[in-house]
């Protein structure tokens, strides 16, 4: 299966912007064989929130996306992954129905629209303004044969820097891994050390630029083998540019 890493700098609350540049990088994946396409940490909308009623316009309630008026996200990747018969992960602020709840999440979505949620369970930075951290692991979702993680930047990055914290070795074979990561090195160590001690590959989504008070750096994305071997061929700094790698 050919796995896809996706970089692209999206545009404070610019929805509409930010889904039309996040829908060409997946079109061209997809054309380039790619089954599983990861976007980064909260790209429908970008990140610097203020407050829950800075988010709270630009949240979905990611669970009602099969009625009409659904959120447009899910709308958007549901319409896509069918026509491309591919598996989309990206990142959304979420607004939970039943409780009015916000928060940092990240969504995988299969042709067929059956779909996972995960909740970014480590805050960090903007994230303590606005969004509340996720209280259930992430989930496991299947596609292709193959068991796929879910993980959100600060879940390697913050209080807990392991994968194991949230899935045994063993239990995922890809970790499909949306993050707005910032400058630090390329790579972060913590991507190949994961990578390395759960045996499972990690597809490093990342962006880049600067976002108000927020400097991403120059980005870069990359997936990394449990062997810790990187591949980062097509790696752009400062530019929209997808990765590839054929897992086996």
């Amino acid at each position: 299966m050919r796995l896809c890493a996706v970089q692209f700098a999206p545009k404070f609350k610019a929805v509409e912007e930010n889904l039309e540049t996040a829908v060409r990088l997946v079109t061209q994946a997809a054309a380039a064989g790619a089954k599983l396409i990861v976007l980064p940490e909260l790209c429908t909308s970008g990140y610097s929130f203020m407050s829950g009623a800075d988010a709270e316009p630009f949240a979905e309630v990611v669970s009602d996306h099969l009625r009409a008026g659904s959120p447009r996200s899910m709308r958007t990747f549901g319409d896509l992954a069918r026509k491309l018969d591919v598996a989309i992960v990206w990142g959304v602020p979420e607004k939970e129905f039943s409780t009015g709840d916000l928060y940092n999440s990240q969504v995988l979505i299969l042709p067929s629209q059956k779909f996972w949620v995960n909740r970014k369970l480590n805050a960090f930075g903007n994230d303590y303004l606005w969004a509340k951290e996720g209280q259930t692991n992430p989930p496991i979702a299947e596609w292709m044969g193959k068991k796929i993680g879910m993980l959100i930047c600060a879940d390697i990055r913050g209080k807990s820097d392991k994968i194991e914290d949230f899935y045994e070795p063993g239990d995922a074979d890809i970790i499909a891994f949306s993050a707005n990561w910032g400058d630090g090195g390329f790579p972060a160590g913590k991507w190949v050390r994961s990578a390395k001690e759960n045996a499972c590959i990690l597809v490093v989504s990342n962006r880049y630029g600067q976002e108000t008070c927020n400097n991403f750096g120059e980005g870069g994305i990359c997936i990394i083998e449990p062997s810790g071997k990187v591949h980062c061929e097509g790696l752009l700094w400062n530019e929209p540019c997808v990765v590839y790698f054929d897992a086996p």
